[in-house]
């Protein structure tokens, strides 16, 4: 009984939605909580809903829901209950006919402040509330003397009064009849939300993604990235050394690649001048290691296959 009332609560917003927007074949996105409680722990069945506020299309529009009344929602969802209960067997047709001349059809659908797409904080309240517990401890005083339970609550236009007064046993009893039977699924997905729907969206983006992936197949698994030295180095050697790499001697600005040298005997004349020009100077400043007391230079290896800096 409780799982045809959800779908008849889905039926009648997805048949209301669908009417306003002249779009048959929108679906709506809909979860539904069951409520079996009253505000004084009484018998009250009804549902909770948190609704997607239009229709979402296949095509991946979503339509807005115009500023419209719900009486109509009120009267799509009282029919198919009353037609339901009339076919279980719980309503008697002559029930029913009196009751099509009553003031108050007996059903009522509340529609609250639509909350916004980034107002999570709001979106979280609202999903507290729709599940939330028969009971609070809070609204609980308990009179031992008496043996008596005073619970509080909103003002009730029936019993005159915000409390109701319970013995201990009553008390037990009102809040033991609202415990769910085992396994009962108190919150349901339908339409866009369900999990059939997003199964199959999800099957047909993963469909979509391999479409694409097979237009567009390029092998990189033989791909062997050069080797390229790690941009630190240069500011290690500065913080250990206090000398800059990369800092020319003469002019003091950063050095730079300007060709590669592969024939031996220019690289030889150009050491050998080099090292003419080193005897002929005084002194050769250097800063040596913390280890090494004679401030001889040393000499640290770098990559073989790559012996030159590659800037960007």
């Amino acid at each position: 009984m409780k799982n045809k009332l959800c779908e008849l609560a889905y039926e009648s917003i997805q048949i209301y939605l669908r009417k306003a927007l002249g779009k048959e074949s929108g679906q709506v996105g809909m979860i539904i909580a069951l409520q079996s409680f009253g505000e004084y722990l009484n018998s009250h069945p009804h549902i909770h809903a948190i609704t997607a506020d239009g229709l979402f299309i296949d095509n991946g529009l979503f339509y807005v829901m115009p500023k419209i009344s719900i009486k109509w929602l009120e009267s799509i969802f009282g029919t198919k209950v009353t037609a339901m209960l009339i076919r279980e067997g719980k309503l008697e047709k002559e029930l029913v006919r009196k009751r099509l001349k009553w003031r108050h059809s007996g059903f009522n659908i509340d529609h609250g402040q639509p909350v916004k797409i980034k107002d999570t904080v709001g979106l979280e309240r609202l999903a507290q509330y729709i599940i939330r517990n028969p009971f609070s401890e809070q609204k609980m005083i308990y009179q031992k003397e008496q043996q008596q339970v005073i619970y509080h609550g909103k003002y009730n236009q029936r019993i005159k009064r915000n409390f109701e007064v319970f013995t201990a046993g009553k008390f037990i009893a009102a809040i033991t009849q609202h415990i769910p039977e085992k396994g009962m699924q108190l919150v349901r997905y339908y339409g866009w939300y369900s999990n059939k729907s997003r199964g199959l969206r999800a099957k047909r983006a993963e469909k979509k993604v391999s479409e694409l992936s097979r237009e567009n197949i390029i092998n990189v698994s033989d791909y062997n990235p050069p080797r390229v030295p790690n941009r630190q180095w240069q500011a290690l050697i500065q913080k250990i050394w206090e000398v800059d790499p990369l800092e020319c001697p003469s002019c003091g600005g950063l050095m730079k690649i300007i060709s590669f040298i592969e024939k031996a005997e220019v690289i030889e004349k150009i050491l050998g001048c080099s090292e003419e020009k080193a005897s002929q100077e005084n002194t050769i400043t250097t800063r040596g290691s913390p280890q090494d007391d004679n401030n001889d230079l040393s000499y640290e290896p770098f990559y073989d296959d790559q012996p030159y800096y590659q800037s960007e």
